[in-house]
């Protein structure tokens, strides 16, 4: 455990934290939003409630979080496992092509334009994206 550091470390936590936010709208509480009409808009660019992903979705998405924090933090401690070390730099991968991508949805789906969703998108989640990708392939250096 002596190879841990700061990035892995930090990108792990807050990609549990981002697990267990998605495991808690499973349960079909919408917070930060006040209603599931508004977590709709905000989080997926959805119209109403009707337009959030089912639990389940929820659910695998808060597994995969939680896998990919696991191999964010298990790869700079065991840095002779390839398969752990592929993990880790695949998950940094799907970061930032989340991250990047995100810049180009106004383009790609011009009806969201204006969207609170693609508000958020541009200011919080792909930065966050891409600032999660840099630190985990940091913390593999």
């Amino acid at each position: 455990m002596e190879n841990l550091n700061g990035w892995s470390i930090g990108a792990a936590l807050t990609l549990s934290g981002l697990a267990a936010l998605h495991a808690l709208w499973a349960t079909g509480n919408p917070w930060p939003a006040r209603n599931a009409a508004q977590l709709s808009a905000q989080v997926i660019g959805g119209h109403g409630a009707r337009d959030l992903p089912p639990p389940t979705a929820c659910l695998v998405v808060a597994a995969a979080l939680l896998t990919a924090s696991a191999l964010v933090l298990t790869a700079p401690a065991t840095p002779g496992s390839s398969l752990i070390r592929t993990g880790a730099q695949t998950v940094a991968g799907v970061l930032l092509l989340r991250g990047s991508a995100g810049y180009a949805l106004p383009t790609l789906v011009p009806s969201m334009q204006g969207t609170p969703f693609v508000r958020l998108n541009a200011r919080l989640y792909s930065p966050l994206c891409l600032l999660l990708g840099t630190a985990v392939l940091l913390s593999l250096r």
